[in-house]
């Protein structure tokens, strides 16, 4: 009787090439497909695994047992080194040493609004409430473009 493929080594390998793909792909669109690729590397890590349990405990039924560590030590070095990459694209991007702390006072600015007049953040930490309070606080909000 042939032995059957060991599809879940295979099918391991593949999620884990396609993990690197999906967050590059993605990384512009969502700023959080780090969760996506890291669940696709622990369901490729998973699926070897359970293919190397199968290859090891049944070998004349299943293939795999050359090709399995083969395959897992593939798939660590694709982690290891999408690992490595992330590692490089935090240390190409610089400290912002004079960006304000949070609860830190924000510096004096000026901007203007969406009528097109300026304002100062004195002008609007002076206003008053409509109940008749002085503004505590402000909050700002940046978009990314000009809708």
């Amino acid at each position: 009787m042939p032995k059957a493929r060991n599809w879940r080594l295979w099918v391991g390998v593949l999620i884990a090439l396609l993990a690197p793909l999906a967050y590059f792909s993605l990384f512009e669109i969502t700023r959080s497909a780090l969760w996506i690729a890291l669940l696709l590397f622990v369901v490729a890590i998973a699926l070897l695994i359970g293919g190397l349990q199968r290859a090891y405990s049944a070998p004349a039924e299943y293939r795999g047992k050359t090709a399995g560590p083969i395959l897992a030590t593939l798939t660590l070095l694709i982690v290891g080194f999408f690992g490595f990459t992330l590692y490089l694209m935090k240390q190409a991007y610089p400290v912002a040493a004079n960006a304000p702390r949070v609860g830190q006072k924000a510096p004096e600015f000026t901007l203007t609004d969406s009528n097109g007049s300026p304002l100062r953040l004195t002008e609007l930490l002076s206003g008053k409430l409509p109940g008749g309070g002085a503004s505590r606080g402000i909050l700002l909000v940046f978009y990314r473009g000009y809708w």
